[in-house]
């Protein structure tokens, strides 16, 4: 049944919260008669004082509130005044009652304080009930406003959220790599089209992907407990595994990766997972991981083949030298001496390669024992000067320097770096050795003038057969990188330093620990 009282269709406002109406009068009879006159109308809150009535409005909206005037304390007209200067409160209707003045300027004073009404007592019932209703039904309806539009907004939020998903569904499925989608907790609840494709399954079965038979057996308990953890941390999530294709039934390696979604306040509200078919990449990584294991083993028994003919070639030609040598003229001399370097440079070769192998397979040890560097360095810069002329090699260093590693393998080191700096220098020139403490480690410095490296093979020169200048000034592109394996099972580093200009060289720095981590 539809009825209608002062203009208020009560059917029609059954939907909506009532209307709270704020009667204050320090008079409780009074408040009973309001009560009752106007209950129909609304939810009437009584207050008995101004304070009371302020402590209302701070909990609680109201369409309207009837206020007397005369009150101890506070009184209406500064109650009003309290009212207004409040935000929240300012735009609530006041109906001021009083039974003390009919004067003009009282009245005036009321409308100043904000009232939209001034009703004497004693008041008609019928009136007020009629002026109390225009203002709730005017509340009403605003609420009713305010409803429409927040349905009208969460409905154009539901539909651009459904646009939205859709238009992600197109995308998702243009894609060539599996896309999924997963609740804030983990759960997965959909695939794209090259997830169907693939698994020859419908889009939603994904909830237990980790767990499938889709997942390769050996990795399902690794991708889940990988997942798992970025769901809880929220954290990326980056994992390889196989999965079935079901066309052929074969596994396939993938590169999943997940990111979350999060809102404005940094929640999340969802997670985006991708799934890179990288089965090809994969193998062909096997495949040259094959190939350089068996080139390093092919290395390694070349090496260790070729060190027995080339001790008895060396100790050939040394017995010829000491049993021919006095009676040898200048050409076969010569022709010997050529003979004797060959075969050292081919020794020399054959112990790079068998370092590295060493290396690679960490075999390389070291013999620790405590030494003086500094004379280690004069022997070996005094035999370097030697056998090059043309360069004048000049060593830095204190008057002593005490300590611990492998004295042989750190002099293949400054050898390999001092003989570096002597063939990158063709026209020779100065090579400058130098050396001292820093910071409880030994700091080692090598720094030529000659072509220098060019920057962009800076990154290579360390790398096996890496080499700045191609073969043109000979060797195989092996002493940096056993240099380097030296210095770091030492436990330090080595760098290099240059600008590629010519005439300004290169600087090579070596920083090594005083006392060995191997000690």
């Amino acid at each position: 049944m539809t009825w209608t009282e002062g203009g208020i269709d009560h059917q029609a406002r059954t939907d909506l919260p009532s209307a709270r109406i704020l009667v204050v009068d320090d008079h409780a009879p009074n408040l009973l008669t309001l009560e009752a006159t106007l209950g129909d109308l609304g939810e009437v809150v009584k207050a008995h004082s101004g304070e009371e009535a302020l402590l209302h409005l701070l909990r609680e909206d109201f369409a309207l509130i009837l206020l007397d005037v005369q009150m101890p304390g506070l009184d209406g007209f500064e109650t009003a005044r309290l009212i207004k200067e409040r935000e929240r409160s300012r735009f609530i209707p006041i109906i001021f009652l009083t039974a003390r003045s009919r004067d003009a300027s009282h009245v005036f004073r009321g409308y100043a304080q904000g009232a939209v009404d001034y009703v004497l007592k004693p008041f008609a019932p019928e009136i007020l009930r009629s002026k109390v209703s225009v203002f709730v039904e005017l509340f009403l309806k605003e609420e009713q406003l305010k409803r429409q539009e927040a349905l009208l907004r969460r409905r154009e939020r539901e539909a651009l959220e459904r646009e939205s998903a859709y238009r992600y569904r197109l995308l998702g499925d243009a894609m060539p790599l599996c896309v999924f989608a997963a609740s804030p907790d983990g759960r997965l609840r959909y695939g794209n089209r090259a997830w169907t494709e693939l698994s020859g399954l419908p889009a939603e079965a994904v909830e237990d992907l980790w767990r499938s038979e889709v997942v390769h057996a050996e990795d399902q308990s690794s991708v889940h407990a990988a997942w798992c953890h970025s769901v809880s941390t929220g954290q990326p999530f980056e994992v390889q595994f196989r999965l079935l294709r079901h066309s052929d039934l074969a596994y396939r390696w993938h590169l999943g990766r997940a990111v979350p979604e999060r809102n404005e306040r940094g929640r999340i509200t969802g997670w985006i997972i991708t799934a890179t078919d990288i089965d090809d990449q994969k193998r062909a990584e096997e495949e040259l991981a094959r190939a350089s294991a068996a080139k390093d083993a092919f290395m390694a028994a070349a090496s260790h083949e070729l060190r027995t003919p080339l001790a008895a070639a060396k100790m050939q030609v040394q017995l010829a030298k000491r049993k021919f040598g006095h009676e040898l003229t200048d050409g076969p001399r010569r022709a010997f001496e050529g003979l004797d370097r060959q075969v050292d440079r081919m020794t020399k070769l054959v112990s790079d390669l068998l370092d590295v192998s060493r290396l690679l397979t960490g075999r390389l040890s070291l013999e620790v024992e405590e030494f003086d560097l500094v004379p280690l360095l004069r022997t070996s810069c005094e035999r370097l000067q030697a056998l090059s002329t043309d360069h004048r090699l000049r060593l830095e260093a204190p008057a002593r320097l005490p300590m611990r590693g492998d004295p042989g393998r750190i002099e293949q080191v400054v050898t390999n770096l001092v003989s570096n700096a002597i063939r990158y220098s063709p026209h020779g020139g100065p090579v400058e050795l130098r050396v001292w403490a820093e910071d409880g480690q030994v700091a080692l410095r090598v720094r030529d003038h000659g072509i220098g490296i060019p920057s962009e093979k800076l990154a290579l020169i360390f790398e096996r057969f890496g080499q700045a200048h191609g073969a043109r000034y000979g060797g195989l592109g092996l002493g940096l990188t056993i240099s380097q394996g030296i210095i770091e099972q030492h436990g330090g580093r080595i760098w290099a330093e240059s600008r590629g200009v010519e005439g300004e060289g290169s600087t090579f720095h070596v920083r090594l620990p005083v006392q060995s981590r191997l000690s």
